[in-house]
């Protein structure tokens, strides 16, 4: 990244952060990626990894080690991600690209 792209990524995370966004409790998915090192292209690919957790289990099936294993499949690198950190990526998704997620998102 460039000086100048670092300062609209600190700019970015000031104006999230002064909104109250953490990873508990995050308001942007793409700056969550951001700050994961996640790309666009996994976060498409992450995207379709939720959508099938979802459809393939009942709401009461579903866990966090079922996103963790769907997150695996995106990328090897992301099996080294906290329960915390996947939490905040199914909160994350779930405010505006899956509204199907917001209930169990909530249960979390």
């Amino acid at each position: 990244m460039s000086d100048r792209e670092y300062l609209y990524f600190d700019a970015l995370n000031e104006i999230a952060g002064y909104l109250g966004d953490s990873i508990e409790n995050p308001i942007s998915v793409s700056l969550l990626c951001l700050r994961l090192d996640i790309t666009n292209e996994e976060k498409g690919k992450i995207f379709f990894e939720f959508n099938q957790v979802l459809r393939n289990n009942s709401f009461d099936e579903l866990d966090v080690e079922k996103f963790k294993i769907a997150l695996q499949k995106v990328d090897d690198r992301f099996s080294s991600f906290s329960d915390k950190v996947v939490v905040g990526l199914i909160k994350a998704f779930s405010l505006r690209h899956i509204p199907e997620l917001y209930p169990f998102a909530q249960s979390l």
